[in-house]
């Protein structure tokens, strides 16, 4: 019996007729606890039913979820519109081969460090180092916390403390995407999406 996160469903439940596929896969692996990378299958499942059933009160149409989750299951390198098996019955919003590579790294200079540069889809614009421009805060934020399984809350924290101790480094705008960089590529530090 898997125990439902009531954080999840109310967060899923507040984004309503929105909330998108993606957003609710990312819901659930942020904050249900889980010791091994991905969403067991049948955690998914129990997601599903709690917000299509009304013990829960909520009515959510979710026909289809499970279905359209399975459409986009590959075993492939990163892209934006794809979900990941992670071993036997587990699905991920993010590849195998990243939780192999920094599953359960809690030092987020690493994470930047791999995700600098990685031009890995630049036509479906999911470019996340941006030539070495730096890694989005919020998308950081949550690779970090699903990649390493760690709690959102704590990733901003140690972020934090790291700007705090100059292990990394963020433009001085107060950009809502601002990049976060290694000191050593703080030379570039004029994010260009701001000049727009």
């Amino acid at each position: 019996m898997v125990e439902i996160n009531e954080r999840i469903v109310a967060e899923a439940d507040d984004r309503g007729e929105s909330l998108l596929v993606d957003e609710f896969l990312t819901l659930i692996e942020q904050y249900h606890s889980h010791d091994r990378p991905g969403i067991a299958w049948d955690t998914l499942e129990a997601y599903t039913d709690a917000m299509a059933g009304t013990d829960y009160g909520h009515g959510h149409d979710m026909e289809g979820v499970l279905d359209a989750v399975d459409e986009r299951l590959t075993d492939g390198e990163y892209r934006t519109d794809a979900f990941y098996r992670v071993g036997d019955d587990r699905v991920s919003v993010y590849p195998a081969s990243w939780h192999d590579q920094l599953g359960g790294e809690i030092d987020l200079r690493e994470y930047v460090r791999f995700l600098t540069n990685r031009d890995i889809d630049a036509e479906n614009g999911a470019e996340l180092g941006a030539n070495g421009g730096g890694v989005p805060e919020p998308l950081l934020i949550e690779i970090a916390g699903i990649v390493g399984r760690t709690d959102p809350d704590t990733v901003k924290s140690r972020l934090e403390d790291l700007r705090e101790q100059h292990e990394l480094v963020e433009g001085a705008d107060q950009h809502p995407n601002a990049r976060v960089r290694l000191p050593e590529n703080a030379d570039n530090l004029r994010d260009s999406s701001i000049d727009s």
